[in-house]
């Protein structure tokens, strides 16, 4: 499964903001534990210049206030106790010391004059107690930060794959036989705008090539209506002699079917290569009555051939609503491949809202099962004719899904769902 963009992208973001986040809470506890201790430090040196200015003469002295116990004990005092906060600390000393719920910041030097040691503890327990609330709102204010960074992620990535979106999803709606319409240019982004700009250049290119194929297709069609017609014609005035032997009759009647085959075949791509709206030749159409009229088609041009056809109607489908013309092209080729591919017998049946048809031959071949499936196989003419290559242009045309159901030595099955009523009325 490949990875979606949105979600790279929204990733990407995210993780941009988790990391910003991240500094900037190292940064400030950083800088706040720096001005912390160099103002508490400060202070302490500034107490203590003051303290050895008063002490005078050699003896021990103490003094309190609201945040400061200071302690001077001279060298010739060495050994007396001293109270638990300074007890055996080593000199010199500074760091801070948790007794109970209190902290203290303690410093401990040697004096020059008199010679001693000055013990200074200062309590900062507010201001230890003002930190860790600090914190606490820096906890809460990078939760707000991460949420604040989820939801810019989230709609930063949504503003800036809409556009792609926008621009897939009118790709989608491009379907090729008809006019495509062109992807209007109303992009802000340079990149974006440059994409439209190039698929609207490669369907100019793609109509402009889909018309000119159109346009061969159609006068080659027109061109061969006349040799058809001819042959056709010479075959009536053959006939209307009565000079033919039974030979003759029946080399006459093999010319007529591949002349009527041709005239069906132009007829097919002529229909085909028209560019107008599919829905106005549509109109109700009785799928059995049109079945029965194909029927009595091949029993005209060969008893043998009609002999080996069976209809069955097993639940009668409602009118659907298609191009007659094109419905009676499709089936006349369907059945006609089935009766040209087996000597036994060729299967209609039709039920509510699919017709399938079933031969006891050999099976299709790969390349003719792929050109129903929807694969041209190559730009080769096919070695069984353009039937079963009109059979699917038609099917797309009527919007009709075909499916081979079965295909191998015991026969082939294939089936044809057509569309509902309502569906066909709407296209």
């Amino acid at each position: 499964m490949k990875s979606s963009l949105a979600r790279r992208l929204f990733r990407t973001i995210l993780t941009i903001g988790v990391i910003n986040v991240v500094v900037a809470l190292i940064a400030v506890e950083f800088i706040y534990e720096d001005v912390e201790d160099t103002i508490l430090r400060q202070e302490l040196a500034a107490e203590r210049r003051h303290l050895e200015e008063r002490i005078g003469v050699a003896r021990t002295q103490s003094w309190q206030t609201a945040l400061l116990s200071a302690l001077y004990v001279p060298d010739e005092e060495a050994g007396a106790p001293l109270p638990a906060l300074f007890a055996d600390r080593p000199i010199p000393f500074s760091a801070e010391v948790e007794v109970g719920r209190q902290t203290f910041l303690v410093s401990i030097e040697r004096t020059a004059t008199p010679p001693g040691v000055l013990y200074l503890a200062q309590d900062i327990t507010l201001l230890e107690d003002r930190e860790d609330e600090i914190q606490l709102a820096m906890v809460v204010l990078a939760l707000c930060m991460l949420a604040f960074g989820f939801l810019l992620a989230h709609l930063g990535t949504r503003r800036i794959v809409a556009p792609l979106h926008d621009l897939t999803r009118h790709i989608a709606r491009l379907r090729p036989g008809g006019a495509m319409t062109r992807i209007e240019g109303h992009y802000r982004d340079a990149e974006l705008a440059d994409i439209a700009a190039t698929l609207n250049r490669l369907l100019d290119a793609l109509d402009a090539y889909v018309r000119r194929e159109k346009a061969l297709v159609s006068m080659a069609s027109h061109e061969l209506r006349t040799p058809v017609a001819v042959i056709a014609g010479a075959l009536d005035v053959l006939e209307q002699r009565a000079t033919l032997s039974a030979a003759d009759r029946d080399t006459v009647a093999r010319i007529r079917r591949a002349a009527s085959d041709m005239h069906a075949d132009i007829e097919a791509l002529l229909r085909l290569a028209r560019r107008a709206d599919p829905a106005a030749a549509e109109a109700p159409l009785d799928l059995a009555a049109s079945v029965a009229a194909l029927l009595r088609e091949v029993a005209g041009r060969s008893t043998d051939a009609a002999a080996r056809l069976r209809s069955t109607v097993r639940r009668a489908p409602p009118p659907v609503h298609a191009d007659p013309a094109l419905v009676r092209m499709l089936l006349r080729n369907l059945v006609h491949n089935a009766l040209r591919h087996t000597r036994g017998t060729v299967d209609i049946d039709i039920d509510h809202d699919r017709l399938r048809i079933s031969d006891h031959g050999d099976g299709l071949p790969a390349t003719a099962s792929a050109r129903l499936q929807g694969d041209p196989g190559g730009t080769t003419v096919p070695e069984d004719g353009l039937g079963l290559f009109i059979v699917r242009l038609i099917c797309e045309r009527l919007q009709w899904a075909l499916d081979i159901r079965a295909s191998g030595p015991a026969g082939t099955v294939i089936e044809l769902r057509f569309a509902p009523p309502q569906a066909s009325a709407g296209k």
